[in-house]
């Protein structure tokens, strides 16, 4: 499993072949398994429905739902293309299996405005977790990981780890608890796969 703190970003995670596979996938020029892609609207990218939510509107996809504390519920047929890089995420960390508890993708439309930062957040806060994020293509929207855990700066100020900008193929690899963001895109298409695993 991942250490505290711990942050890697690589490129050419998955081979070309498959991060073509993912994108056209994604991005509506392909089906998978006869399927077309479906997108679904959120009001807002990080807190869709909550009282601080900044109504930055997205279109997300569910492939794994977190219920409780022990594993997700697959949600959508589209998370079997992913097992691959999940299984190799595992690998790296030297994780017996795959435990999905939950996964999701994010479609984020530029806005051609003055570049602002996301919510500071963490996906899962009731147990540590790895976040496996996946750049599905080249964009602006950099994401921002931060120092800091939640518990440690409840007055929101936090300082910058590392910021990473999206590339196609490449993978954040990274300490759930480690409060983090992004930035909105102003001139491409942010589109994104995020998993969190135990």
């Amino acid at each position: 499993m991942i250490k505290d703190n711990e942050v890697f970003v690589i490129d050419d995670f998955i081979e070309k072949e498959y991060q073509e596979q993912i994108k056209k996938v994604l991005l509506g020029s392909e089906y998978f398994n006869d399927q077309e892609f479906p997108w679904y609207f959120i009001e807002d990218v990080t807190a869709s429905g909550d009282d601080d939510s900044q109504h930055r509107p997205a279109m997300s996809h569910q492939y794994v739902e977190y219920h409780d504390e022990t594993t997700g519920v697959i949600s959508s047929d589209f998370h079997d293309m992913f097992i691959p890089m999940l299984q190799r995420a595992a690998f790296k960390f030297r994780m017996p299996y795959v435990n999905a508890l939950q996964g999701r993708s994010f479609l984020q439309f530029p806005t051609n405005k003055k570049m602002t930062v996301d919510l500071p957040h963490i996906d899962i806060y009731s147990r540590k977790h790895l976040v496996c994020l996946y750049y599905v293509c080249d964009s602006d929207g950099d994401t921002i990981i931060y120092n800091e855990r939640e518990k440690d700066r409840p007055d929101g100020n936090y300082t910058i780890k590392q910021r990473v900008t999206p590339k196609q193929g490449r993978v954040v690899l990274f300490d759930g608890w480690l409060m983090h963001t992004a930035e909105q895109p102003i001139n491409n298409v942010r589109c994104i796969v995020n998993y969190n695993l135990d």
